[in-house]
């Protein structure tokens, strides 16, 4: 069956096995849930690329250590333009004390942590 790109916009619609918590579950360990929201703790270690999955809900992103450079790849292996919330964040960001970023819903994608620091924070999504 053919997605639309109709489809493709609607996180609703998004395909739950590509769910962090399914997809990618060695970097995204679920701390608590409930109907409203879902508290994530995520982990990528220096040089580690996550699997493929994606975030269908907003969240906050308490980062309390990360460090650049982080590169948000594409399904297909290419790295996304710059301009996404975290990542443009994490460039701005002066390192003291935790970095919060309010994120949109993320599509299929995953990271590259090409730093050499571990990035460990939790993900406080808010569920529809």
């Amino acid at each position: 069956m053919a997605v639309s790109n109709i489809d493709q916009l609607d996180p609703a619609q998004w395909d739950p096995n590509l769910d962090a918590v399914i997809a990618a579950p060695a970097n995204h360990k679920v701390l608590f849930e409930n109907e409203r929201l879902r508290v994530l703790e995520v982990i990528l270690e220096p040089e580690e690329e996550e699997p493929t999955h994606h975030h269908r809900w907003p969240s906050v992103f308490v980062f309390d250590q990360v460090a650049g450079p982080i590169h948000d790849m594409m399904p297909d292996g290419t790295i996304a333009p710059p301009n996404r919330d975290v990542i443009q964040a994490i460039q701005a960001w002066d390192g003291k004390g935790c970095l919060v970023v309010h994120m949109a819903p993320q599509p299929a994608g995953r990271v590259l942590n090409a730093s050499g620091k571990t990035l460990h924070g939790v993900r406080i999504e808010m569920k529809s």
